[in-house]
Order: C-alpha cells, then sequence, then structure tokens
C-alpha cells in the first residue's frame, strides 16, 4: 500500500497533479490541429501511411516546442509577495516577444498564406522571404500592403490571449513539479528542428505551427552555420571560354520577346482565324507556332536560365553559372547584342546573371525609370522605344541579337486606365479569383497594344527583311485550377504552357526551315528548344559539340525535322530557384509524370483529361519513373517500378 502513494508523488513531480496541465501548455499544438483541419482537412484523407507518422512526429515536435517553454513560465503565475512584480514583467516579456510573435505567424500568418498559396510557411518560404526581400517588414508590405501587419496582429491577438490563459491555468497543477521533462521537451523539439527532422516542405506533413517554427529555427541555423550567406540562386556567373566558332554565310537579325507569367490561353499563339487578337492581328496576322510551347520550369529566374544557356532544370549551380548564353553565342558569331528590359534586375541580384555575358547594350528597369513595384517593373513601354534605337544604331551588314524583357504582367498585374475589357477585376489576391484573374487579363491585353505598337515600328525598319522574331513566356499563372495563385507552386499545364509563336522577314528563313516549323505545331517544345532554335538561327547549330556543357545541351531547333515528340523534363526546382514544395516530372506525348521529393508520385492522361482534373493510373505512366529517376536522383523510388 505504500508503494504506490510513493510512485503517485514521483509522477506529480515529473508531470504534475492533473493531466488538464499537459493539454493547457500543450494548448498552442492543438489550436493549430485544429485550424488545419479546418483549412485543409480534405488532404488528410489522401497522407499514406509514411506522412501519417510524418504529422504525428511533426505534432509532437510542436507539443515539445510550445510545452516547454510554457510549463516554465506557469511558474512565475505562482510567484507571490516581493518577488510578483518581478515575475509579472518577466511574464509580459515571454508573452510579447515569444508568444505574441509565433501565435500571429504560425495561426493568422499561415492562414493568410495558405488562402493565397495554398499552401503554409515553411522551411524554404522564410528562409527565401528574408534573402529576397531583406527583412519582414519589407516581404509583407510588398506582397500585401502595410495593412497585412494590422490584420495579421489583431487575428493572432486572440491566440496569444488564449495561450497565455490557458499558461495560467495550467499553474496550480505545475508549479511544485521538477523542470525536468520541459527542459528535455523543448530541448528535443528544438534539436529536430534544427536538423530538419520534421515534414514542413513535400506534402507538408506537419500543423501550420510546426510549419513557421521549423522555417524560423532552420534559418537561424543557416546564419549560425554560415549558410545562409551562401548564394543558393543567382549569382555572378564565371563563364567557360567559347571556342572559336564558324561564322554562317547567311545570319539574320534574332529578336527573343519574352514576357512575364502569361499562360498559353492568355494570349494567340495561332494565327487568325484560328484564334483572334485585337492587336496583334495587324501586325503579326502571320505567325507561326513554336509547337505546344511548354516551359521547363514555372520561374522566372530558373526559365531565363534554362532559356538562355540551353541547360536541362537539374544542372548543378556550378555548371547553371559557367554553360555559355545566347548573348555570348552570338557575339562570337559576330552579333551586335542587347538586353532591354522593364524587369527590376535587382530583385534578388537577378542582374549579377548577365554581367559577363557579352551584351552591347543593356537596359533595365534602373535605367528605364518610373518603377513603383519591385515585381511589376518599369513600364513595358519604355523598354520599346529602347530597343528600336538599338536596332537602328546597329550598323548596316551587321546582325544583331537582342531580347526585349517585358515585366508588367507579373502580380499585382498592371493595367491601363483605357483598357480594361474584363470585368469585375481588381488586384487583390485574396478576393474572388474571377476578379483577380480578369485583372491579370486585362494587363495582358495591354502589353499586347504595346508589344504591337513595337511591332508595328519593327517592321517598317529596313532590317526587318533579314530579321526574325520569338515570342515567348518565362512560364504561366496559376488561378485555382489546381488550389493555388501564381506561378511555381506545380507542374499542372496553366503553369508551364506558354504562349510561342514566330514572325519573320521575307529574307531571313529558308522554306526548309519553314517546313521544320510546321512539323513542330503537334509536339511539345520546351526552353531547350527554343535555346537551340536560336542557336540555329545564329549559324551555329552544327558546332554545338564544341561548346562547353554541350553534352547537357539536349535540346532540339524548330527549324529542323528531328527530336519531336522525346521526353520534356520540367521541375519546379533549378539550380537558380528553389521551389517551397520542389516537384520534378517529366511528359511524353499524352503522358506526365511528377513526383516530389517526399515521394509522392502521379501520372496523368492529357489526351481524356486535358484539364488534368484526374489522376490516372501510375501503369499509364510505365518506364516514365525510370526516366525521371536518373534525371532527378533525388526522388524516392514508389518501390517496384510501374
Amino acid at each position: 500500500m505504500t508503494k504506490w502513494p510513493r510512485a503517485k508523488k514521483w509522477v506529480q513531480r515529473f508531470w504534475g497533479t492533473s493531466p488538464r496541465a499537459i493539454l493547457y501548455v500543450a494548448s498552442p499544438t492543438l489550436m493549430a490541429i485544429g485550424m488545419d483541419i479546418l483549412i485543409r482537412g480534405h488532404v488528410f484523407l489522401s497522407y499514406p501511411p509514411l506522412q501519417i507518422l510524418n504529422y504525428t512526429g511533426s505534432s509532437l515536435a510542436s507539443g515539445g516546442f510550445w510545452a516547454g517553454p510554457l510549463w516554465l513560465v506557469s511558474y512565475l503565475f505562482a510567484v507571490k509577495a516581493r518577488w510578483q512584480n518581478a515575475a509579472r514583467v518577466a511574464i509580459a516579456l515571454f508573452f510579447a516577444l515569444f508568444v505574441l510573435p509565433l501565435a500571429i505567424f504560425s495561426y493568422a500568418g499561415q492562414a493568410l498564406y495558405h488562402r493565397v498559396f495554398e499552401a503554409y510557411m515553411a522551411r524554404d518560404t522564410v528562409r527565401l522571404g528574408i534573402a529576397l526581400r531583406g527583412t519582414l517588414h519589407d516581404w509583407l508590405v510588398a506582397w500585401g500592403g502595410s495593412w497585412v501587419f494590422v490584420a495579421l496582429f489583431f487575428a493572432g491577438l486572440p491566440f496569444a490571449l488564449l495561450i497565455l490563459r490557458f499558461t495560467k491555468k495550467a499553474s496550480p497543477f505545475l508549479r511544485h513539479t521538477w523542470p525536468v521533462v520541459p527542459l528535455l521537451a523543448f530541448g528535443g523539439s528544438t534539436y529536430a528542428f534544427w536538423v530538419d527532422f520534421v515534414e514542413s516542405r513535400s506534402l507538408q506533413a506537419a500543423p501550420p505551427d510546426t510549419c513557421f517554427i521549423h522555417g524560423v529555427i532552420h534559418a537561424i541555423h543557416d546564419g549560425v552555420t554560415g549558410k545562409g550567406w551562401v548564394r543558393r540562386g543567382i549569382s555572378l556567373r564565371t563563364p567557360a571560354p567559347l571556342p572559336p566558332v564558324p561564322i554562317a554565310a547567311h545570319r539574320p537579325n534574332v529578336l527573343v520577346i519574352l514576357t512575364e507569367s502569361v499562360r498559353a490561353d492568355a494570349s494567340c499563339s495561332l494565327p487568325p482565324p484560328q484564334c483572334k487578337s485585337r492587336f496583334l492581328d495587324p501586325v503579326a496576322s502571320d505567325r507561326i507556332p513554336l509547337g505546344i510551347a511548354t516551359t521547363q520550369t514555372p520561374a522566372t529566374f530558373g526559365a531565363c536560365m534554362l532559356l538562355w544557356t540551353g541547360m536541362p532544370p537539374n544542372v548543378d549551380f556550378r555548371t547553371a553559372h559557367s554553360a555559355p548564353v545566347l548573348w555570348e553565342v552570338a557575339k562570337a558569331a559576330g552579333y551586335r547584342t542587347a538586353y532591354i528590359t522593364s524587369q527590376n534586375l535587382r530583385y534578388d541580384d537577378f542582374g549579377a546573371f548577365v554581367e559577363k555575358s557579352g551584351i552591347d547594350v543593356q537596359v533595365s528597369a534602373m535605367e528605364l525609370g518610373d518603377t513603383r513595384d519591385a515585381m511589376i517593373g518599369a513600364p513595358d513601354e519604355r523598354a520599346t522605344p529602347r530597343m528600336l534605337d538599338f536596332i537602328r544604331s546597329v550598323p548596316e551588314g551587321t546582325p544583331y541579337f537582342g531580347v526585349l524583357h517585358f515585366s508588367n504582367t507579373h502580380a499585382a498585374y498592371r493595367v491601363a486606365d483605357d483598357l480594361q475589357p474584363f470585368s469585375p477585376h481588381s488586384d487583390d489576391p485574396l478576393g474572388p479569383v474571377e476578379a483577380f484573374h480578369n485583372q491579370y487579363r486585362n494587363s495582358v491585353l495591354m502589353q499586347e497594344r504595346t508589344l504591337a505598337n513595337f511591332l508595328a515600328e519593327l517592321r517598317k525598319l529596313p532590317s526587318w527583311d533579314d530579321t526574325v522574331v520569338l515570342f515567348l513566356s518565362d512560364h504561366g499563372e496559376q488561378f485555382a485550377e489546381h488550389g493555388s495563385r501564381y506561378h511555381n507552386h506545380s507542374l499542372f499545364d496553366e503553369e508551364l504552357r506558354i504562349p510561342g509563336w514566330l514572325i519573320h522577314g521575307p529574307n531571313a528563313l529558308t522554306n526548309d526551315q519553314l517546313k521544320a516549323l510546321d512539323s513542330w505545331k503537334t509536339f511539345r517544345a520546351g526552353s531547350q528548344d527554343f535555346h537551340e532554335t536560336v542557336i540555329d538561327l545564329f549559324g551555329e547549330y552544327d558546332a554545338r559539340s564544341t561548346f562547353p556543357f554541350s553534352s547537357l545541351a539536349t535540346g532540339h531547333s524548330l527549324l529542323r525535322e528531328e527530336g519531336q515528340g522525346l521526353p520534356l523534363f520540367v521541375a519546379t526546382s533549378t539550380a537558380v530557384w528553389e521551389s517551397d514544395e520542389s516537384k520534378y516530372g517529366v511528359i511524353e506525348g499524352d503522358k506526365k509524370l511528377f513526383a516530389t521529393a517526399g515521394g509522392y508520385w502521379a501520372c496523368l492522361n492529357l489526351k481524356t483529361d486535358p484539364f488534368e482534373r484526374a489522376v490516372a493510373s501510375l501503369h499509364f505512366c510505365r518506364g516514365m519513373d525510370t526516366l525521371l529517376l536518373h534525371e532527378f536522383p533525388e526522388l524516392k523510388p514508389r518501390g517496384a517500378p510501374f
């Protein structure tokens, strides 16, 4: 009879006098799980057993991280007499510096972020937010305006007050415990976050608070270990030297017009009457589609790297920053070169990538002026006359290569006051998706008007007779077709399929080249193919084998009848941009297979399901898993081959 009271006493020393106390100090985790069920409860039903186990472990890590400090602070509520005022100050500081900030971002912030991106802020989101914006303040202001701070504060405050209330209620039950359990719980959980022993990236099998806390601790980890100072995105290139290249007998002028975030169905690639465009038809009715144009990664930095270097999505960082870019090849082939862009090249050091690229004339948003939004850049209509000035300055007999890079169709989508036919429209990303989509459509229409005015002037120049213009977009844009908004969240076609067309002067292309272009119209063409098409226009296609990293440049020129129907590899992450939830895929004919680093695989039948609404049997993509695993070894095999 004496053993039980003694055992009970020891239990109370470590765990308190009531089980309710543990529930009180673990209340933040319970609230996070409850909120998660309300936001995305349907997702849990699709979790495989491993992800359910991951979610359980991540929840325990959350519980330990919260319960440890709250348990210790509960002691302060029991302090009386002369130390009571000091205890109250300590409680207030703990509330202001620990509970309130975490509550704001772990609950209110996560709900807001998920509303827009269909994902939680997690490890890489927090790191990239710091890296891209410099401070959390700048990041939030640029994303949603100053009002976001006020909204987040008042939305997070009730959670913080509840946590403080539960901590106080736990005090009578924990006041006489030894602090062994809270210290071990907090230390163990923090270590789990520190070493990435939680799942907050792939399928985000973790409560929202865990995702955010993991991001904060991992950012601290990178800073302490020095990894946070290593550039993992755009950096200054060290170009590998090009060998002497042959100068082709015929070198047409080549102009690549690259737009921003325009998806295939937002602009006409097919000529009229197959597709009618209010502004393009009068100046580009002779446009020829560049196959079924597809970006191989749905992010600007990655898409530009692939287009400019011809490298695949899985290329490593060093190679991405050493492979020759189009301007370097053009320069070696005797071209005068230019890069005129309304993009803000200061954004995450974007301009560093083209610093050593053989560009004769470079103009960006900083020189164009009137850059009121870092994401939208300078007005596109300021870039077009600068490109015309460059073209007019090229001496007669010298071919030119230029990239005219637009920016205004990036969110929040710049529009013209006199051109807003799509209504209702709104630039509020949290409002009705159709209104936000209409804002985008109005923005694309305004840009088409700018483009049409430019093309009209271009075609008047004497150099037009021997000029080829390729129009492309860096990537598409999603408007909740698969739950997200913006881009770089998925490998669905609304983010990958882009407009792609070509127009040319009467002396620029041969009949064989035009015939080859026509033969591509039913086949997918990717970023690497567009790169090789430009190389072919320079007259250097047959010399590619002498270029540095030529074995990795696996694209094919659309001016030749070869390479059609080959597998096209795609990814949300590249050497110059790391997605929050990396996905990797391969497209072959009517089949698309993609997978995440966490082990999720999905097969799509594009013929029977062109809008990609249903997952097909993996056996439909038989053999494609082997291709994908070979290209992206970081993927986890499913076990048995398909």
